[in-house]
């Protein structure tokens, strides 16, 4: 079956070579737009986004899902997935917590128009005006990939916001989008391969070929997981649109570079912060997390889920939660990712 998997993916990859060099570079432009990407209420048909609410922040709206009771613990998620990919820890979560895990903006089911700006800088602000919405002043955090990008952004614009933060296989510093990532994201933006992988991605092997870049066993990618992770982006043709901007700012070293005005912020960030990282990560791997511990003084530990890749919420997301509570609630962090801490500071100390 991981042979067809690969077939389908290079096929689509060949194609896509002959096709962006016909394309060029007037390939990359995408025309204004001010259609709805995704209206208002319109929330993806994946038999957990139907208890999603929409709140209004002053001219936009944000799409978030919220349960439980308590302190309130704010999860942030990554790209290209939405709120969904923390369906399996919310349960466990709510039991203490007040979890609300809004779609950032670009992703999900959070509305945005086709020409709005939904840069990282965005997803800060709307979390700022989510939590005074909802009258919050301050919160625990879960962060993961892009996610992450975004709480490394709020720990240098309103670091009072954050009490304790978890940290997942982040995009960070000038690392991102990753090498496994980029010919999909190619295709994706380029105007002739993109049509070919929007039809291509209603089919469930190219669902799983190109999801289990994220996964380090791809039996967690069951038919309806790949589904409530590709739904959000080719429900529409409008949703498909969306991406291939937001794919656009990915590519663009410019933005990419955006998360290095973040490290004055970390570097002053003194507040608890534990790395939970999947050790198998081929995209932000350990040599991320290491670098994270150097620069954040916050940081109490790296605990690695060494079965784990770039999703260890979906992939061992009983001891996800059961570390994520124990930092959050106790502050407790185990004696291996305590020594993992000290061996990559020491690390540094050592160059």
């Amino acid at each position: 079956m991981r042979r067809l998997h690969l077939a389908v993916g290079a096929f689509v990859a060949v194609l896509s070579i002959g096709w962006v060099a016909l394309a060029g570079q007037a390939g990359m432009f995408i025309p204004h737009d001010d259609r709805w990407a995704v209206a208002p209420g319109e929330f993806t048909d994946d038999g957990f986004s139907n208890q999603k609410r929409t709140i209004t922040l002053g001219d936009t709206q944000v799409a978030y899902l919220e349960f439980g009771e308590g302190p309130p613990l704010i999860l942030l998620h990554g790209c290209p997935f939405s709120a969904y990919e923390w369906r399996e820890v919310i349960p466990i979560l709510a039991q203490h917590y007040r979890v609300i895990a809004p779609d950032l903006y670009g992703l999900g089911d959070t509305p945005v128009r086709l020409d709005q700006d939904y840069r990282l800088p965005q997803d800060v602000e709307m979390v700022r005006r989510l939590m005074d919405a909802l009258d919050i002043t301050s919160a625990d955090f879960i962060a993961h990939d892009h996610g992450g990008a975004t709480i490394q952004l709020l720990m240098q614009a309103d670091p009072g916001r954050i009490q304790r933060a978890v940290l997942t296989n982040v995009e960070a510093y000038d690392q991102w989008p990753s090498k496994p990532e980029l010919p999909y994201l190619r295709m994706i933006v380029n105007p002739i391969t993109s049509p070919l992988l929007y039809q291509a991605l209603q089919f469930e092997p190219v669902r799983r070929e190109i999801f289990s870049i994220a996964v380090e066993d791809e039996a967690v990618l069951t038919s309806d997981v790949l589904r409530g992770y590709a739904l959000p982006h080719v429900a529409t043709p409008e949703r498909w649109q969306r991406l291939r901007r937001f794919f656009r700012w990915q590519m663009d070293e410019t933005h990419n570079n955006i998360t290095m005005t973040a490290l004055p912020g970390m570097r002053a960030f003194e507040r608890p912060v534990l790395l939970l990282w999947g050790e198998r990560d081929e995209n932000f791997g350990p040599h991320l997390a290491r670098r994270l511990a150097r620069d954040i003084p916050g940081v109490r530990g790296i605990h690695y889920l060494h079965n784990s890749q770039h999703m260890p919420m979906q992939e061992e997301d009983a001891e996800y939660a059961r570390a994520a509570l124990a930092f959050l609630r106790e502050g407790e962090v185990s004696a291996e990712a305590k020594a993992a801490l000290v061996q990559a500071r020491a690390e540094e100390q050592g160059s």
